[in-house]
């Protein structure tokens, strides 16, 4: 019987071990590949005013079959880096919450409530498959101003007689951020301001003065019963198209003027005082008679 030598058999055994072990890193590496983790979001600039509430939110794409959820942040860019919103003072207000939107999809959101002029920064997100690679992806960078912008409306409701005319006041008040970047327009019965008001007839004109405050008044003559609707003044950014603030005036065009039935009381009254008073004064001079 002829016997093999423990190193001719240990080679065959060797081969097969690597071979094994080569088609499994590949396979791996592949999967690897297919799983790459990406982050997709705009890259843009984000005004939020003082005060209220604003939001970013950052979605993912992976692999179905991944054995853990992708880990996604927000950072804000400082003289250190990137920092992650938690090590910030300023965002122990912030909250985050991840939505599915389907298989190897998702998408974090982040509120921040209310906006504060700290806020004010580059932002990032960041995110990692921990079950198949510590290297982190970084999205876009998203540029948020917080800015002061102030609307006053000074009346919600006017009341227009037909044939006359109203002149529908907005003013603004805002900062520097916002000098060449502010359109401020009218619309009629459209609360979501997305298109500015028709200007086809002539008797409809915009009228804007600009100083430390800006006037943006809306005249309409020769009203009609079709002039009647909601009004709204909306402040946009051309950068982003993105609606700031909106104020509303409701408007009524009648027939005849109501205004002018508060005087008719006062002037009843006027006119009884008159004729009690006449009569007061003749009584008296036809006693002295």
């Amino acid at each position: 019987m002829i016997r093999q030598h423990p190193r001719h058999v240990m080679m065959p055994l060797r081969k097969a071990f690597l071979l094994i072990t080569w088609w499994i890193a590949a396979v791996q590496g592949h999967h690897q590949k297919k799983c790459q983790l990406k982050l997709s979001y705009s890259k843009s600039t984000i005004y939020a005013v003082e005060g209220t509430v604003f939001s970013l939110s950052c979605s993912a794409n992976y692999c179905e079959n991944n054995s853990s959820e992708p880990e996604l942040t927000w950072c804000k860019q400082t003289s250190k880096g990137c920092m992650l919103l938690p090590q910030l003072d300023e965002f122990v207000n912030q909250t985050t919450y991840n939505s599915h939107f389907g298989p190897g999809k998702m998408t974090l959101f982040l509120r921040i409530s209310p906006a504060h002029i700290n806020h004010r920064g580059v932002y990032q997100c960041q995110g990692r498959l921990p079950s198949y690679s510590p290297a982190t992806v970084m999205g876009h960078m998203i540029t948020v101003l917080v800015v002061e912008f102030k609307m006053i409306i000074p009346n919600s409701q006017m009341r227009g007689q037909r044939g006359g005319f109203l002149k529908l006041q907005c003013i603004v008040k805002f900062d520097e951020y916002l000098n060449n970047t502010l359109t401020v327009f009218w619309t009629k019965d459209n609360e979501n301001c997305s298109q500015s008001m028709s200007k086809k007839r002539d008797n409809i004109s915009n009228q804007t003065m600009a100083a430390d405050r800006r006037d943006f008044t809306l005249t309409l003559s020769n009203l009609q019963n079709e002039d009647a609707g909601v009004y709204y003044c909306c402040a946009t950014t051309y950068l982003s198209s993105q609606i700031i603030a909106m104020g509303s005036i409701n408007v009524q065009v009648h027939a005849f003027n109501y205004a002018l039935l508060n005087f008719v009381p006062l002037i009843v009254c006027k006119a009884v005082a008159l004729v009690v008073i006449m009569a007061v004064v003749q009584t008296r001079v036809c006693k002295q008679k």
